[in-house]
């Protein structure tokens, strides 16, 4: 059954109710967002993320906390939506293929069957894609296109829990994984990618090669996979006795451990125990994923070092790594969950983005002969500020026209932040204030 027909389900409906309470969570967010970049300057986390990205993190937090499965169902929107919404943006064609069990594969961008990443999307297998997810994934197909690397790029529109629960998501990616290989790609050429639960169902797909599930196809491959990777896999579902999960407290992660054990607990419901290996990652038996290694090539894990699961994806990571040496495990400093993917969902990316000064749209030879009209600068930037990149690019334009030039970058220093700690009396000044110090001292 296509997303929108699964919408209009009556388990998936909103009531009056329903929709009076969305509107009740989103009334306060504005407050918590001012809350939040006051707060922000304070915590290494905050230092070290945008203003967007404060901003969009506390936002997650705030509707996630506040919303149940319905509701975030209907503000996320279905996958097929997410898609839609991006190939219109992108004015590219629209290449939708039906793998059987009412599920299909889209492709972002141009359809290369050299190389294939296939893509799981996360949501806890309760809401649709995010809409940064297909942004992200053309992100890497045009910048591995200019490293000479054709790659096609799919992603998986699974049904989503309640509508059909486990090993349903499972059955189905093993069909879009078939679907590739049957359309000429070797399996040595696949990679397999997902983000949380999309992550999981790496996890899922593996535990079936290893331990096949009655019902779903076998996955019997000539070679092993070219790699997989898993972003912040949620590899605990749940946590009722406060024994795993890291508890934030709105200091960090835009995810509670409250709110994972509530969706952990729904996507758990009626579930058999022989089907907690596949779902409950780090309570599979030790052996579990004991010949990993013939499934796929290389393995890359990746944390958010602030995320609930940070030390729960360690754990998982490390298994993986008793039983598959070429594993790669990154756990992100001050890193938030799926925390890539947020960058593109703001427009906040810290390696693309920044805010334009109109002075770096002046001509190459702009500031020519300035070196007649002043003997020494001094330019300086916070090391997370959101002009950092375009205040290090005109620093660069300025030396390349006067020799005389210093340049000082604050590490964790957000924008005129010596200007902040006489603003809060801050008695530790950091580096810069005593560099401007000096440099003054110097000049006279």
């Amino acid at each position: 059954m296509p997303d929108a027909e699964n919408d209009r389900l009556p388990r998936n409906t909103l009531s009056l109710f329903d929709r009076i309470k969305i509107v009740l969570v989103f009334l306060p967010v504005p407050l918590y967002l001012v809350l939040a970049l006051i707060k922000s300057p304070f915590t290494a986390y905050g230092r070290s993320k945008s203003w967007k990205r404060v901003i969009v993190d506390s936002a997650v937090l705030v509707v996630a906390s506040g919303l149940n499965r319905r509701q975030l169902r209907a503000v996320f929107g279905p996958t097929t939506k997410t898609y839609e919404t991006f190939v219109k943006e992108k004015n590219i064609p629209r290449l939708v293929e039906d793998i059987g069990d009412d599920a299909r594969i889209f492709w972002i961008g141009p359809k290369h069957t050299d190389r294939v990443v296939i893509y799981f999307h996360g949501g806890a297998y309760l809401v649709g894609a995010l809409g940064s997810t297909p942004v992200f994934w053309s992100w890497m197909q045009t910048n591995l296109g200019k490293r000479g690397k054709s790659v096609g790029f799919t992603m998986l529109n699974y049904t989503l829990i309640p509508d059909r629960t486990f090993p349903t998501q499972l059955n189905q990616a093993v069909l879009a994984i078939k679907h590739v290989i049957d359309s000429g790609v070797k399996p040595e050429n696949i990679v397999l990618t997902g983000d949380s639960a999309g992550g999981l169902l790496i996890h899922q797909v593996f535990s079936h090669m290893l331990h096949p599930v009655e019902g779903v196809p076998l996955l019997n491959l000539e070679a092993p996979f070219a790699g997989a990777y898993m972003m912040s896999p949620w590899t605990r579902l749940r946590d009722p006795d406060h024994k795993y999960l890291q508890r934030t407290n709105g200091m960090g992660d835009y995810l509670s451990a409250d709110i994972l054990d509530y969706w952990g607990q729904t996507v758990l419901e009626n579930v058999p125990q022989s089907a907690i290996p596949y779902l409950e990652a780090n309570e599979a038996p030790k052996s579990w994923l004991k010949d990993l290694h013939k499934c796929s090539k290389r393995m890359l894990i990746t944390a958010g070092g602030v995320e609930v699961l940070c030390d729960e994806i360690i754990k998982y990571a490390q298994t993986v790594e008793k039983y598959h040496k070429n594993t790669t495990t990154i756990v992100q400093e001050n890193g938030v969950h799926i925390d890539p993917m947020i960058d593109f969902l703001t427009g906040s990316l810290d390696i693309c983005f920044y805010a334009v000064t109109y002075a770096n749209t002046a001509p190459g030879d702009w500031l020519q002969g300035v070196e007649g009209y002043i003997r020494r600068i001094l330019i300086s930037a916070g090391g997370v500020e959101v002009l950092r990149d375009e205040i290090i690019k005109y620093s660069k334009t300025v030396q390349k026209h006067h020799k005389d030039t210093t340049i000082i970058v604050q590490e964790n220093g957000i924008h005129v932040d010596p200007s902040f700690d006489f603003l809060f009396g801050e008695k530790e000044l950091g580096k810069l204030t005593p560099a401007i110090l000096e440099w003054l001292d110097v000049g006279f």
